[in-house]
């Protein structure tokens, strides 16, 4: 917890600590964790839309005088894909405008984030890694690539998947745990606090 504002005031009546949260310090650490949240989130979609688009545009280019039909596939589900997320941006971009401007409602904006990351992470494999592995893999039996290029594709779509996976275990979900313990430690009332 970041109560690290918190002053120890000594209550002299009946020898018993109080606790005062200095709200202004608390209220700009959660904007701190709130504009983080927000933050990931952007730097992934943007991230995922121009790898997205980048990559489907150079399949598009690089088979643009080939016969090669197997490799629109992939390349039209990467422009899907890139259209998918920058739609879940916008939808994500109009929600955050409906919480409220105070220490609440910035904490919820933070814990909606951090949700919408960690669902877009666990769902990761099923709209990115195996639509897009199918095709690949056809792709490359059809051109008979070379067992480098099976190696190093099998093990980017496997690094994909690990990457975002240990993202959402160690970084998304401690950071939700927080925020959400922090939430619950706000709406307690003195009595049950202390």
């Amino acid at each position: 917890m970041e109560f690290d504002e918190l002053r120890k005031i000594w209550n002299t009546q009946d020898q018993q600590p109080m606790f005062v949260i200095n709200e202004e310090a608390l209220h700009r650490t959660i904007k701190g964790k709130k504009r983080k949240a927000s933050w990931v989130s952007d730097i992934n979609e943007i991230g995922l839309v121009l790898i997205a688009i980048v990559t489907s545009a150079i399949v598009f280019i690089k088979n643009m005088d080939t016969d090669n039909i197997y490799a629109y596939p992939p390349a039209i589900w990467l422009l899907l894909t890139g259209v998918y997320v920058l739609y879940g941006r916008h939808k994500r971009k109009k929600e955050e405008k409906r919480f409220d401007r105070s220490i609440l409602g910035d904490i919820d904006h933070a814990i909606a984030n951090s949700k919408f990351e960690i669902r877009r992470a666990k769902t990761f494999i099923w709209w990115y890694i195996t639509p897009l592995a199918f095709p690949v893999m056809l792709n490359m039996v059809m051109n008979n690539a070379s067992v480098y290029k099976w190696i190093f594709t099998i093990c980017g779509f496997i690094l994909s998947y690990f990457v975002v996976r240990w993202g959402m275990l160690y970084a998304q979900l401690p950071g939700l745990r927080k925020l959400t313990k922090l939430r619950e430690k706000l709406l307690e009332t003195p009595e049950e606090e202390w």
